[in-house]
């Protein structure tokens, strides 16, 4: 059921950023360039905002790859094995790490070395979690062809206590990745005077 739901969700994802990126041309009339920068950022913005709400990975995170690869496999539960719900295919983590973070995780057999081990899998190391849902506040390109991303963030977290914080991150525009961009950093900021 939950595959079927990510399905859906990514379906509707889809038709929403199709409908974006495709403007719609009558007869006779071209679309302006101003048009079709908004077209762009409306379409970065959507790209910007689906990564943010399945980020797991925060201030320091970014620091350690065994946090970032068993962070990131928090956004990816629902691809855990059917028979073994402790554990998920390696390949699956691997490639969202490449994709979400720009960071390439050759060799898996050291993460979690100290927790029951199958080949090909990482296990998911039992733990609450907060959940984190972003609106976007504002998107600004900057000189290098990176995008500065500031956002409010509803925290959820295990325990169901729920606040209220802002965010920055940084993207880096990467034709490989399935995202179209990495994301390098994503600060959750305690004094959002210093945004």
């Amino acid at each position: 059921m939950k595959k079927i739901f990510s399905l859906v969700i990514c379906l509707i994802m889809l038709a929403v950023c199709s409908s974006l990126i495709t403007p719609i041309v009558t007869e006779g009339s071209q679309v302006s360039a101003a048009t079709a920068e908004e077209v762009k950022a409306n379409a970065n913005e959507a790209r910007f905002l689906n990564m943010l709400n399945h980020n797991f990975v925060y201030n320091a995170d970014f620091e350690n790859a065994d946090t970032v690869v068993n962070n990131a496999s928090l956004a990816l539960l629902d691809l855990r094995d059917s028979a073994n719900e402790d554990f998920i295919k390696d390949v699956y983590v691997k490639s969202f790490v490449k994709d979400m973070y720009g960071i390439e995780i050759a060799d898996m057999s050291g993460v979690n070395a100290d927790y029951p081990q199958l080949d090909g899998y990482l296990y998911i190391i039992p733990r609450g979690y907060t959940t984190y849902t972003h609106t976007i506040i504002s998107v600004e390109q900057n000189d290098d062809g990176s995008f500065t991303v500031v956002s409010d963030i509803t925290a959820n977290d295990h325990d169901a206590a729920t606040q209220i914080q802002k965010a920055v991150s940084l993207f880096v525009p990467n034709a490989e990745s399935a995202f179209g961009y990495n994301m390098i950093y994503c600060n959750i900021i305690s004094n959002s005077t210093n945004i």
